[in-house]
Parts: structure tokens; sequence; C-alpha cells
């Protein structure tokens, strides 16, 4: 093709200047004559000789050019065959045949040239068989469509197209005939800048098969490319049956940049409880590049109402999130037609900036609070009724480059969905410094000097907290029981050897406390009764318990201004490693290796009760009686977000902490892979307690222990944990002074001993770890009918991406039955297992069980989420199910995109389920 287009492309050259010499007038489109039949070649006589040499060089200096010639140099090829036709100023392209003029590049089996018309039609060419074949294609810029034959003039830029299939943005134009102007000159206001066409007899659809499942039938059909698709009167037709839905016209936009514009509603409700509705219809407007916002509404004609504003954000770069914030008001009326209203408020928020949008600061994190159980009361899916517990956490934090410096501010936030009761820490503002060495020569020379060791690390934060219910966050009884303070903690220590394995760590503790406020208790002068009422007429009489009756109303206020109050302390610990290993040359087992790393450590304070302290205490009396009166001891701190000072006991006691910590590992050897592994058999087993010097009895307290096990590669998990006491207990199993190993010979007693099974995987995760492969997958499955799963050949492919949750507990408690002896009694304190995920039954006919659960406890099934879908090519069938709530929809649609407006819903919502 190369070699013709290098040997003919002068020659059409000469013939194209030459016809543009001629006053060529433009051809109307319409006066186009049709393509008749292809021609075929004649003989060798028009065979055109080859030109001299790769090259000629054509003197056409003296040759006037044409004001209506053609812009730009015509590029044209063929696979097969060309036939230059010079009596009637054709080319004739045979077999893969392509013309490239400007940006219009056209492709066929057959095209027509005719340079004297500046005019090329397009068409299939049989092949051997007698099938038509290499059907054109035109594009033009971004413009591309397919056809039965086309016919396109340069110079007028239209033409006309037979069977046209185009495609704008996820829509497919077909129509029977079609006339199509391209875009003039863009320099020149007077010409057109967009290509257009005019359909007839045209179907819009989002179906990509050849024959259009559904679509809208258009007498006319306007399509402005990345911009519009105007309709005029149309009908919907679903099959190739006209439906009853009569347009009187239609815009669709393509535009590939976001508009601003009205949001068409999705969904058309009724429901029982609530009458007929409308969701998410509303109004979109971007924002900026980088920016958009959604407003949604819903309505119904009982009363409900509910607003939602959602906007994306993304910088590439820099940072990407989302925001979500929504209101509801869902109103029914009562047994006795009364109207009754449930407010609801959802705000969610998450940030993420990416790990090149800087190097020393940070923000980022998620946003999750709600008021009246907003998803539960509007979402019927699992995971929106059974989720108990809200968190948000947003951090800004930064670093000091070269400085042992940094900070952090955050939101926390953590909410109950059953108790309603919200916990939201902000700020919380965190500034720490490393451990540095104060005392440290910036040049050493020598032996290190023993105050060169010492060390000292500083931290500060303040925190401003609120504690309420849901429906009381923005109150000003919230605001004004709001517990905030700054504290400022600093420590030193110094760190030293002792027979050369023991290591050695004096310190010192420094704590300041910064407070707006103190509290203090009142009695006042309030009589408070607790009485009966008995009601006679308006009169109200009290009937007085006088073993009851208490004088005086406790009252605790708040006194303002600037409190502080700092403690102290000196410690000292050590700490060692012990190292016990043993190695075996042959066999499987190969060795193991026993890590006991012991510490034990003490401290001292001062008692904060006493004088130079006791201003920090305060005595309020508990009755304005005389002969009842009394007193007790409280501390100004004890509203205090960081706690008050310690102290008020009678003793002060010096305890000595120890701690125990082990590590197990051994070695195998691995015949496949030839060579020895090593691995874990545990890390982290940890024995605690402690010895309190000054107790006149029990100095030793219980001793704790706990641990987790991975098996599986991590698919399963097992916590436990365990308390031993060293002292008998009596029957009523309080602890004596009484060592277990003179009465027992035994050490110690057990306690208390739980432990915790957890696990979350995939069947395609387990299957992997036995048959010894590594998991690609994330374990999560995907859900919906747009994300569903392959058919398996084997059955517990079926199930791959099923998703299984299995939690038990149990702990061990003694019961007494007398002095020193227990009965040993296991409780199980939580035992269930979930499913969810998606079953293929086949290609088209998918399962999904968004949860179902059962309590091995109360032998129930806990809230299943039951549903299938149906593939439908661009349609999709499907229902969900929620058996426990009586809730359910079903949902015959047209697939995500410009007409998932399309769709047959039937539900039941939890509004008519009574809920």
């Amino acid at each position: 093709m190369s070699k013709l287009l290098g040997k003919y492309r002068l020659l059409f050259q000469i013939f194209a200047l030459l016809a543009a010499v001629r006053t060529a007038a433009q051809v109307p489109v319409d006066t186009l004559p049709r393509i008749g039949p292809i021609p075929q070649p004649p003989g060798r006589q028009d065979t055109v000789p080859p030109l001299s040499g790769d090259s000629a060089v054509v003197d056409l200096s003296g040759i006037r050019i044409s004001d209506e010639g053609l812009d730009e140099e015509v590029e044209y090829g063929a696979q097969d065959s060309m036939w230059f036709d010079v009596q009637n100023k054709q080319v004739h392209l045979y077999g893969n045949a392509s013309v490239k003029y400007t940006s219009l590049t056209i492709k066929a089996g057959y095209i027509l040239l005719d340079w004297d018309k500046s005019e090329i039609s397009a068409a299939p060419l049989a092949d051997s068989t007698g099938r038509l074949a290499g059907y054109p294609d035109f594009q033009d810029g971004q413009q591309n469509f397919t056809a039965e034959r086309l016919r396109y003039n340069f110079k007028s830029r239209k033409g006309v197209i037979y069977e046209a299939r185009t495609k704008q943005e996820d829509l497919y134009v077909l129509g029977q005939k079609a006339k199509f102007i391209g875009a003039g000159d863009t320099g020149d206001t007077t010409q057109r800048s967009r290509n257009t066409i005019y359909n007839q007899d045209a179907i819009i659809t989002s179906c990509d098969h050849p024959d259009p499942h559904f679509g809208i039938r258009t007498k006319k059909l306007k399509v402005i490319p990345d911009k519009l698709v105007v309709t005029g009167l149309s009908l919907l037709e679903v099959g190739g049956v006209p439906m009853p839905l009569v347009l009187p016209f239609g815009f669709f936009p393509i535009t590939k940049t976001r508009k601003a514009g009205l949001i068409i509603p999705r969904d058309f409700e009724f429901a029982d409880a609530e009458g007929f509705g409308l969701r998410d219809f509303g109004w979109y407007q971007p924002i900026s590049d980088h920016m958009d916002l959604s407003v949604l509404f819903l309505a119904y004609t009982s009363g409900s109402w509910g607003v939602t504003a959602s906007s994306r954000y993304n910088k590439r770069y820099a940072y990407n999130g989302n925001f979500l914030m929504s209101f509801n008001n869902r109103v029914r009326e009562d047994n006795f037609a009364n109207k009754i209203s449930a407010k609801s408020f959802r705000v969610t928020w998450t940030h993420n900036q990416d790990a090149k949008a800087h190097p020393t600061k940070r923000f980022g994190g998620s946003v999750n609070i709600e008021t009246n159980r907003d998803q539960n009361r509007n979402f019927n899916d699992y995971q929106s009724v059974y989720r108990n517990t809200l968190t948000s956490n947003l951090t800004y934090s930064q670093s000091f480059p070269g400085k042992p410096f940094q900070l952090a501010a955050s939101l926390n936030h953590s909410q109950n969905t059953q108790t309603r009761v919200m916990d939201i820490t902000l700020p919380n503002v965190n500034f720490t410094m490393q451990r540095i060495f104060p005392l440290k020569r910036k040049e050493a020379v020598g032996k290190e000097r023993w105050y060169e060791k010492i060390s000292l690390t500083y931290a500060s934060k303040f925190q401003n907290k609120f504690s309420t219910v849901d429906t009381l966050l923005f109150t000003r009884k919230t605001l004004e029981g709001a517990r905030l303070g700054m504290q400022h903690t600093a420590s030193t220590d110094f760190t030293f050897k002792i027979f050369k394995y023991i290591n050695v760590a004096p310190r010192v503790d420094y704590e300041e406390n910064w407070y707006p406020y103190v509290i203090e208790k009142q009695l006042r002068d309030t009589i408070l009764y607790v009485y009966d009422t008995i009601r006679d007429g308006d009169t109200y009489f009290l009937q007085v318990d006088s073993a009851q009756t208490r004088f005086g109303l406790d009252t605790t206020v708040r006194d303002w201004g600037f409190y502080r109050y700092g403690r102290y302390n000196t410690g000292i610990s050590l700490n060692t490693a012990l190292f016990f290993t043993q190695q075996f040359k042959r066999g499987w087992f190969r060795g193991f290796r026993h890590t006991m790393k012991p510490t034990i450590s003490t401290g001292f304070g001062p008692d904060f009760s006493k004088p130079p302290y006791s201003g920090y205490y305060r005595s309020v009396i508990t009755d304005l009686r005389p002969e009842y009166r009394d007193t007790v001891t409280y501390n100004i701190f004890d509203d205090a977000i960081f706690g008050r000072p310690p102290g008020g006991t009678t003793r002060r006691d010096i305890i000595m902490n120890y701690s125990l910590l082990n590590v197990l590992e051994f070695k195998h050897y691995s015949a496949k892979k030839d060579t020895v592994l090593k691995k874990r058999i545990f890390d982290g087993l940890a024995f605690n307690g402690s010895y309190n010097f000054t107790a006149d009895s029990l100095k030793w307290s219980e001793i704790s222990t706990g641990g987790l096990f991975r098996f599986f590669k991590g698919i399963v998990n097992l916590t436990w944990n365990a308390r031993f006491d060293p002292y008998l207990a009596d029957a009523n199993g309080r602890r004596v002074n009484t060592f277990v190993l003179d009465k027992r010979k035994k050490l110690v007693r057990t306690t208390a001993l739980g432990f915790q099974l957890n696990t979350v995987f995939t069947v395609k995760q387990l299957r992997n770890a036995f048959a010894g492969k590594d998991d690609d997958a994330s374990g999560t499955p995907q859900q919906g009918p747009s994300a569903r799963p392959t058919v398996k050949d084997d059955l517990l492919g079926w199930f791959n991406d099923f998703r299984v949750n299995y939690s038990i507990s149990f702990d061990r408690r003694l019961i007494p039955e007398g002095f020193g002896e227990a009965r040993d009694t296991f409780v199980i304190g939580r035992h269930n297992i979930s499913f969810s995920g998606s079953i293929p039954l086949t290609s088209k006919w998918s399962v999904m069980i968004g949860n179902i659960s059962y309590d091995f406890q109360s032998k129930q099934l806990v809230y299943p989420d039951l549903g299938f879908a149906r593939d439908l090519h661009c349609w999709q069938l499907s229902l969900s199910w929620q058996p426990v709530r009586g809730t359910y929809l079903f949902t015959i649609n047209v697939k995500p995109g410009s007409f998932d407006f399309l769709k047959i819903p039937y539900r039941k919502n939890n509004f008519d389920a009574g809920l």
C-alpha cells in the first residue's frame, strides 16, 4: 500500500490542482447521486506506468490555484488495487481502502474519489464468498460512526450516511438516513465550530446489541457531538414493541466535561405508609476543575422529605475526597391518624492526601456522625441496620526537618447508635519532642562520658471533650458541659549496665496540668422530698415519707479561672535478656530458641492529700439538719479531663512491678525448598504482676498473661488471657493471706481463663492456604450484580468469593464451694457465624447474600439479607429481601448509565413494615 501511495500521490496532486483551476461550484448534499453498482476495474490498458525514480520534480509555479481548491493534501490507498479513471476524473480503491483529508479519515471495502466534484463515496465490498465486508468507518476528529454506505463532499463538508451507527459517551444512535455537516473554520465566527448529525427514523439507546433491546424511537434526531442529543416527538420502544410512553421532546447531554443542570428523578416510588414519592431529583453543579456538588431531594405525599448534599474533589498529586451531608424527615400516621415525625441527620467526610503532596505536612482521615439512627431508619442492608458503633478520626500532622519536634491536631469521635451516646474530642492537639541527649557533646572526643547518657523527653496536649446524646449535640447545655484542659509531661532518665548484662534506668517524671475551672460541691437549702402525689380537683397534696426525707440539694458548680496542679515521681527499672538455644543437625526439627526478657520497676511519689498539697481537697456537708450532718471530702479536679492528683489514702504504697516477656522460635527443614526455615510459635507472651512492700498482707498481686496465635497464614486468630493467684480464696471467693504452695503444693491457682477465636476469610483464601498457594485476593468479595463473579467448574469454586466470619469466646470461672475449694465452670460469652458474598449459578444468574448470621447461644438467625440477580444484557433483574424487617425490593431496570431511570420497582420499605 505504501508503494502505491508513493507512485500515485504526485499524479493525484496534479489532477487535484487541474480540477482546482476550474471554478467548481459547491454541490449540495441532497443532490449527490447514490452509489450505484461498484464498477469493476478494466484490463491492463488503464495501468499507469510507474514514475521514473523514487521522486520527480514538476514545475507548478505557472499554475494558478483556485480559491475553491482543497486546503490540504488528500492521502489515499488500498490493499487490493486502485483504478484511475482519467476520463471521468475518478479514482476507485478496492480492499481495505482508506482516505485521509485533514482530520477526516474514511475506511471501507470500496471507496470512490471524484475529484471533479470533490466528493468521496464508500461502501462495503463482497469477498470471494459473496459476503459483504469492510463497512464504511467514518472518523472526523473525535466523531466516529459506521454505516452501510456514505457520501461526503470535501468542500461543503457535508455528507449523507445510510444505516449510520455512532456512539456518544454511553449512548448509541442508530438512524436509517443521516445528514452529516462537518465543522467549519473555528477561526471564523460565521462558520460552524462543531460537527452536526441530523438523523431520520432513528433510535437512541444504551444497548450495544446490533438490534437494540430497547430505546427511544424518533422521527427526527439531532446530534451535536460532545454536547447534546435532541429528539423530537418520540416514544419508548422495548424489544421492538412501542410502549405507551410518548415524549414530546428529549434532551440527552453527552458532554465529556461537567455541566450544571437538573438531575432527573431515577426512582418513582409508592409506599403504603408514605404514599407516592420521588427520589434523587435535584441539581448538579461543577464548582471548579477539581470539585463538584450534587443536591438531591426526596419527597412523599405523606409529608416525608429529605435532602442530601454531596461533593467530590480530586487534585492529582495533592488530595482527593468526598463529603456528604443529609437530613431526613420521615412522616407517617399512627392508628389514630396522628402525624409522627422522625428527623435524622448524617455527615460523612473522607479526605486523603497524596504521599507526594508535601514532605512534612499531612492531613486526612474520615468523619462519620449521625443522629437519631439515620442509616438504620433509611436503609435496610445489614451493615446499616446492625452497625452499632460510628467513629471519626481527622488528623493534621507536621514534622520539622532537622528538629526533634512533631505537631498533631485531630478530631476524634465515637458514637454508640444503640444508646445514642457520643463522645467528641475537638480539638485534640499534641506536641511532642523525641528523646534527646542535652549533655551530649557535639564533637565527641574519646570515650563517652556518663552524663552524656542522660536523656530528656517532653510532650504536651490540649483537649476539649464533649459527651452527650446525639439529639442534644448542638445545644447550649452540651457546650457548657465540655471538659477541657492542657497537660505537659517531661521525663528524664539515665541508662547504664551492671554485671555486664543488666540494664539499669533511673528516671524522674513531672506532669503539669492546666484547667480553666475547678468544681465546687454545695448543699443548697432546698428541701428535696420523696413523695407520692394525690390529686384532689385542682389541688395537689404531698404525702411525705419522713424516713426518706432529706434536707438539702447536692449541687456541683464550676468555678471558672486559671487553675493548675503538678505532680512528680521518681523510679528505677532493671531489665535484661536471657537466651536458651538448642540445635540439631539432622531430621525435620533443627532446633529452637527461647528468649526471656525480665523487667522490674518501682516508683515513689508524694501524697497530694497532705500539706502542702492539701488545697486540692475540700469538704461539703451532707444534710442541713445538725443531728444528721456529716461531711464528705472531694477533689476540686474530680471533673478534670486528665484526672486529679493522686492521694487521699491513709498509706503511701511502695510497689514493685515485674514482667516476663517470652519469644519462642523453632527451625525445621523444608525438603521442598531444600533449606532450613524459621518460624515463631508465640511472640510477646508476657506475665505481669506486682509486689507491695508496704502492705501488711497479700503483698503479691494476681499474675496476668495473654497472647495471640495466628494460624493458616493469619486467617485464624486465637486470643487468650488468664489470671493466676498465689493466694487461696475463702468460701466467698475473697483472697486470704495463705499461699497456695503451702496448702496444695502448687505455685498458683487459676482464677480466670478465656479464649477468643476469630476468623474472617473467603473460601478462596482457605483453599489456597491448604494448597500452600499465595493468596493474591484482597479477601473482600465484590457485591452487587455489576461485580458478579464468574462461574466455576467445581462446587467449591461457587463459593470462592464467599466471606465467612466466625467468632467464639469462653471463660473459665471458679465457683467457690468451700474454704480454698472451687468448681471450674466454662461459660461461653459469644458464639456466632456469618456469611456474605455471591454465588454465580450461571453466567447470568447469581445469588447474593448480604448477610446471614447464626447465633448459637440464642439459636436463631440474625438479620438475613438475601437476594438474587439476573443479567439481561442491557437490563438487569434483582431482588433483595430482609425477612426480619419484612422489607423487600424487586426491580427490573436498565443497567447504570444515561437510561438507568427506566426501571420497574416494587418494594416494601421499613415504614411500610411498621418499623
